[in-house]
């Protein structure tokens, strides 16, 4: 195998897979590294289902990372074949108050729902007043691992090399070049994107800038009644404003038995090289608060736990931009616990500065700068 690349992308989960596919459609001879699994558990995408809508976004500064991210998940689904990579099943926002953050009805994205409404129209709901409904029919259910797979294997079908259990020790970049030191072998490239997740915050800690990451869990149960009413054609991904966070769940899919939910709190601060994954009675009861609430129906026997991880920023905006010290280095991340969404359009950000030194979409908000300590 080659040791030179035009670029080199470390990390290959779901904004790096996307990256690589995105770089060797440009015709870039492109390197991926991934220190586990392609795909695997133990960052912040995995668990089988994760959740898109647009309407939350127009209006305000992601608007248009959302509308391209959509329209890149289209892109692969059609270029690939695979169809289940994404599935429209509607999203539904509730929240204890009428004026939701940021929707509006210009792009035709939102149906205004009241509590009564909302029981109607998905009796699985157990809410009341104060609660309204803000109801967006073009969400959709994406699969983190289907995707992650299919864009590497579309990239390696363009001549991409994907490096798994592969873990990188040390990089350095100067005038010439970027050099990447692995357990493996040592890897040259004109140019290098970082796309890893929570282990984001140690390469920015030298710039002076914190990255917290914490521990979540997420659980699956199978209904006590009604099971078709938990099924796709019946059941949206939703969101529920909570005192404890949001809420989130998904329909039951096929090859995961039962009812997806989780809790999107801040979570516990843990180091991502050392910390205690094996699901324990507390993330249990965090999701079983939540089913007792809104989902009683629901509240059944249990299928599984699973932990992630999620990476922050001091303001929980994500990073995209070249190095501040370094124009051959990409960064992407943290992601901020809601990056899936959104990461073909972050792979396209991080794409465009690796070819063009600049990006057309507009995402200045996600810039390092805001970040850097004052001089």
């Amino acid at each position: 195998m080659s040791q030179s690349y035009d670029v080199i992308v470390v990390g290959v989960g779901a904004v790096g897979s996307a990256a690589c596919y995105d770089l060797a459609k440009r015709g870039l001879k492109v390197l991926g590294l991934e220190q586990f699994a392609v795909p695997h558990n133990m960052g912040g995408t995995h668990g089988n289902s994760r959740q898109t809508k647009i309407a939350p976004y127009i209006g305000s500064d992601y608007e248009p990372i959302i509308l391209r991210a959509y329209e890149l998940f289209h892109e692969i689904v059609e270029e690939s074949g695979q169809k289940d990579l994404m599935v429209t099943t509607g999203f539904l926002d509730l929240a204890p108050h009428r004026n939701f953050s940021g929707y509006k009805n210009n792009l035709g994205h939102f149906e205004d729902l009241s509590a009564s409404q909302v029981r109607e129209r998905f009796p699985q709901f157990h809410i009341d007043e104060p609660y309204w409904g803000a109801f967006d029919p073009v969400g959709a259910l994406l699969r983190p691992e289907v995707a992650i797979t299919t864009y590497v294997r579309m990239a390696m079908r363009l001549g991409t090399h994907v490096m798994a259990n592969t873990k990188v020790l040390d990089w350095s970049a100067d005038a010439a070049g970027v050099m990447v030191k692995t357990d493996r072998e040592t890897y040259s490239a004109d140019r290098i994107v970082f796309c890893a997740g929570p282990w984001t915050g140690k390469l920015l800690k030298n710039l002076g800038i914190t990255c917290t990451v914490t521990r979540m869990s997420f659980a699956w149960v199978w209904p006590l009644q009604n099971v078709k009413a938990y099924e796709p054609e019946a059941m949206p991904c939703w969101c529920i404003e909570d005192e404890d966070g949001i809420y989130y769940g998904f329909p039951m899919m096929t090859d995961v038995p039962g009812y997806k939910i989780g809790l999107h709190w801040y979570g516990e601060p843990v180091d991502p090289d050392n910390f205690n994954r094996t699901p324990n009675a507390h993330d249990e009861s965090l999701v079983r608060k939540g089913l007792q609430k809104y989902f009683p129906e629901a509240n059944g026997p249990l299928l599984g736990i699973r932990t992630c991880l999620y990476d922050h920023t001091v303001d929980d905006v994500p990073i995209m931009d070249k190095h501040p010290e370094h124009d051959r280095v990409v960064l992407c991340g943290p992601l901020c616990g809601a990056g899936f969404k959104f990461a073909p359009a972050y792979a396209e950000i991080a794409a465009d500065f690796v070819e063009k030194g600049r990006t057309d979409l507009r995402s200045d908000f996600l810039r390092i700068g805001r970040l850097l300590p004052s001089s």
